[in-house]
């Protein structure tokens, strides 16, 4: 298998083959999140700058990838305007996610978090070279690309203290509709399909759905599929300000009522 590393999927042999959620699919998931656990506990007790040097070292690691990436296509022919640029949805984290870790913005901070680990999350589950073999280049770059995007966020909110506002999630939205507008008319001279605005990944729940109704409405439920991995990754932060909000008040109530009781204990 390892002889096939660099080489394009049609002159791989069919039993070479990997398939969605294989034993060699799974394994790689593991290490993924393995990975995930050890680089967060490594630096959860560490000082401040040093957790925001490693964000920005993990960071600067995603265009060497996509550099690395668009070499290989080149290398073999394969290299394409309309697919190989840093222009999809996740491979534009390469150049948004370096912004964000060394400026620190708040608003790239939500986007990386609400914009950049729900699809990354599922090109991991459902990555559109799935049939590549695991010991390949592209296979693996795509994994550790979308391990990667997923693995900033969780260590902000894990080890840095990030909290997610959904407060911000409309303006998030905002940017990423603004993206997508500026994506169309590069679709439109590449004869490309970036942010899967014309047809949808293979293997991705978006094919399924465009089976379903077709394209592009494909994007209706795909939009629906993220407001729902939405509400899945705000909840617990919405209910723990919550708590917090109803503790704080208890609270005051509670100090209130004493400071009435002071009086009548003095008279």
């Amino acid at each position: 298998m390892i002889n096939y590393f660099f080489t394009y999927i049609d002159k791989i042999p069919k039993e070479l083959h990997n398939s969605l959620f294989s034993s060699q699919h799974l394994l790689a998931l593991g290490m993924v999140a393995l990975t995930w656990i050890i680089i967060i506990l490594l630096f959860k007790d560490k000082a401040v700058e040093s957790k925001w040097k490693a964000v920005k070292w993990m960071a600067l690691t995603l265009p060497v990838l996509e550099a690395a990436q668009m070499l290989w296509y080149k290398s073999i022919g394969e290299f394409s305007w309309g697919y190989t640029l840093p222009l999809h949805l996740c491979s534009l984290m390469s150049v948004l996610l370096p912004v964000m870790a060394f400026t620190r913005n708040r608003l790239l901070q939500e986007y990386s978090y609400a914009i950049g680990m729900a699809p990354a999350l599922m090109t991991l589950l459902t990555p559109d070279v799935y049939y590549y073999p695991s010991l390949s280049f592209i296979y693996l770059q795509t994994m550790l690309v979308h391990g990667i995007i997923c693995l900033i966020p969780l260590f902000m909110v894990f080890c840095m203290g990030f909290r997610p506002d959904i407060r911000r999630l409309p303006k998030v939205v905002g940017l990423l509709v603004c993206f997508a507008v500026l994506i169309v008319p590069v679709n439109y001279i590449t004869d490309g399909n970036y942010f899967f605005l014309r047809y949808p990944a293979p293997g991705s729940p978006m094919e399924g759905f465009s089976q379903m109704v077709g394209s592009p409405w494909y994007l209706v439920p795909t939009l629906m599929l993220g407001c729902v991995l939405w509400f899945a990754f705000y909840l617990p932060f919405v209910l723990i300000e919550f708590v917090a909000s109803r503790k704080k008040s208890a609270d005051m109530l509670q100090n209130e009522a004493v400071e009435e009781e002071k009086p009548a204990l003095m008279r």
